[in-house]
Parts: C-alpha cells; structure tokens; sequence
C-alpha cells in the first residue's frame, strides 16, 4: 500500500492508502498523487505542481 493525495484545486482534501492497481474512482475534478516515502502532506496542503507545502500554523490564541 502506497500513500497518494487527494488534490482539487491545488488543494490537498485528504490522503488516503491505495495499492494503485484496485478499481477505485477519484471524487470528480481531483488528481490523485503518489507520495514518495517521508513526503509529509496532509489536509490543507497546496500542491504547485511538483511540492507539497504545508499551510501556514493558525496564530496563537491569548487567554
């Protein structure tokens, strides 16, 4: 089982476990990414086109 991204709109939805070769049908108007082993992407990532980039951390929050 490899590891693959969700992408729609450049945006990571979800990251999912596949073996690649299962009859499985992405959500329409997504890519479906392999990620190479230590690649770290989750929900919220951007994708440019050849790097995943994590989104920036929420600011701090005062109590």
């Amino acid at each position: 089982m490899n590891s693959y991204a969700i992408v729609e709109n450049g945006v990571v939805s979800n990251v999912i476990l596949w073996d690649g070769q299962t009859e499985w049908t992405p959500p329409p108007g997504s890519t479906v990414m392999k990620l190479a082993d230590g690649i770290e992407c989750g929900p919220g990532y951007t994708f440019d086109g050849t790097n995943f980039i994590a989104p920036p951390a929420p600011p701090p929050q005062i109590f």
